[in-house]
């Protein structure tokens, strides 16, 4: 019966990083998916956001150039606050 090969330290030390480099490779790719699904997340939110304008506006039965007036005269009245 043949003895197996007894692996030298250099030997163990390659295989060792080898599957460190597999093992960074799969954080990689795990990070990249993560981060594309943190932006479609992001993304969702702010079209939630808009859909809940976009109600609000036909709640109140308001126009874009409404708001947009409206938004305009609460910074208005707000810079005014700030001076005195």
């Amino acid at each position: 019966m043949e003895r197996r090969h007894r692996r030298s330290r250099k030997e163990k030390l390659e295989d060792e990083l080898q599957k460190v480099t597999e093992t960074i490779t799969q954080y990689t790719e795990a990070i990249s998916e993560m981060e594309e699904k943190k932006q479609d997340l992001i993304a969702e939110i702010e079209n939630e956001r808009i859909r809940e304008v976009t109600r609000l506006l036909r709640e109140k039965n308001l126009s874009v150039d409404q708001l947009r007036d409206i938004i305009g005269n609460v910074q208005a009245d707000g810079a005014v606050g700030l001076n005195t």
